[in-house]
């Protein structure tokens, strides 16, 4: 277990050195380059100077707030480099249209007071600063789209040839279960396309596709399975921004492992293999941010991390525009955030969660009753992941009823797992 975590420190340590250079240089990009396109997006539609937030919106997208939140970030170089190359800077603490202050940011009306933004890696933002000037704002959200839309048909086309080969068959319906739940349920419709959730989503459905199409034909082996643990969890933590990577990406792990290795009692240390992996990439890209934000920035900026992390799971109340929340809005705002997940139809999804849950609950049973040990493994590794989004959901309870209407989302795998667990149980005969 030792190799797993040194492996996972050292592919997060490699690939915070890669973002770390693409920052750097990135800095580099005039902020005319990024003017340009961002007036451009706003005089054609692609962004809404009145509006932060557009649920249900296929075309722009659901979440402006965070897109006009990076595009400033990526805009605004009063700092120094040295400083914006670990911390970028921000809108104001108590902005609530973040959209409204790029636009007069971005047209020369606007100089916000400086503040550093230290609790996320901003990956998202690097990758605006290289890709606006040449793509434009509409053009980067097509393409992160576009990459989104290639990867769920490429698991779906693999896992079709899986099941007319007759080859690992339950696997691959159960591979095909994932991926078109992910392809109707996650909300890619109007999140996707976003500056903040595409690259996150990308690099879930990238990992899935990467498990599916490698154990098409034959198991994986553990050693590309641990890399590829490290590498997902690191490059999870570049691109969260709490809007669900890490619990998202802790159960995709969890449950969808044991279906790219072979049936095998033994797999158990695979797994936890992959999970220390995982677990320790993301954690040491986020400690080598802060020893950065330690010995760069004065002692305060990590107590607005410290008191952010307190804040959301309900131990602090912030001074500022964010409202106290109860058990009856935490309940209330889940249910609206629902609509996240397929657009006007929240009946639909709470079916289709119901139904799926139901469905796996009668899938692990016929699995534990009638499977051989490997499989019962496989089945519990599977039936466990279903708990981490809605004990994340609880846990960070002020935040998932604050921001249910995309963190939601992860509830998606409860969806997908559930079906897969069903799937897999089809081969077993019927206990007497």
């Amino acid at each position: 277990m030792v190799g797993a975590a040194l492996i996972g420190a050292a592919v997060a340590l490699a690939i915070f050195g890669v973002f770390r250079g693409l920052a750097i240089a990135s800095l580099r990009i005039d902020r005319d380059a990024l003017a340009r396109p961002v007036a451009a997006a706003f005089a054609s539609g692609a962004l809404d100077v009145e509006a932060s937030w557009m649920h249900g919106n296929t075309e722009i997208g659901s979440h402006q707030y965070n897109d006009c939140l990076i595009l400033f970030q990526a805009m605004d170089d009063r700092a120094p480099a040295r400083l914006r190359a670990i911390s970028p800077l921000s809108v104001p603490v108590d902005t609530n249209n973040s959209c409204a202050a790029l636009h007069g940011f971005a047209s020369g009306q606007v100089q916000p007071p400086t503040r550093f933004y230290h609790q996320y890696l901003h990956a998202h933002t690097t990758l605006a600063r290289w890709l606006v000037p040449q793509l434009g704002v509409a053009g980067l959200r097509g393409l992160y789209k576009l990459l989104a839309t290639l990867l769920l048909l490429a698991g779906i086309g693999y896992a079709l040839m899986g099941l007319a080969r007759g080859r690992r068959a339950h696997e691959a319906g159960a591979w095909l279960a994932i991926v078109v739940v992910f392809a109707r349920w996650f909300g890619l419709e109007s999140f996707g396309q976003s500056l903040g959730h595409g690259p996150a989503d990308l690099v879930v459905l990238a990992f899935l596709l990467f498990l599916a199409r490698g154990s098409a034909e034959r198991p994986l082996g553990e050693g590309a399975v641990v890399i590829a643990a490290a590498a997902f969890g690191a490059l999870t933590m570049q691109f969260e921004f709490l809007t669900g990577g890490l619990p998202l990406g802790l159960a995709v792990v969890l449950g969808a492992v044991p279906l790219a290795l072979s049936v095998d009692v033994g797999n158990g240390r695979t797994l936890l293999r992959a999970v220390i992996a995982f677990s320790i990439a993301a954690g040491a890209t986020m400690i080598a941010k802060l020893l950065l934000v330690a010995i760069m920035f004065p002692a305060g900026a990590l107590a607005t991390i410290e008191h952010q992390l307190l804040f959301r799971v309900g131990l602090e109340q912030a001074a500022r525009r964010d409202t106290a929340v109860g058990g009856y809005e935490f309940v209330t705002h889940l249910w609206a955030g629902l609509e996240g997940m397929a657009s006007g139809m929240h009946i639909l999804v709470l079916g289709s969660l119901a139904i799926a849950l139901v469905a796996g609950g009668w899938g692990y049973r016929r699995l534990r009753v009638s499977a051989d040990a490997g499989e019962r493994f496989r089945a519990t590794a599977l039936a466990a992941s279903l708990l981490v989004p809605p004990l994340w959901l609880v846990l960070f309870w002020q935040h998932s009823a604050e921001h249910a209407w995309f963190m939601d989302r992860i509830l998606t795998w409860d969806i997908a797992g559930g079906m897969a667990l069903f799937a897999l149980a089809l081969r077993q005969p019927a206990s007497e």
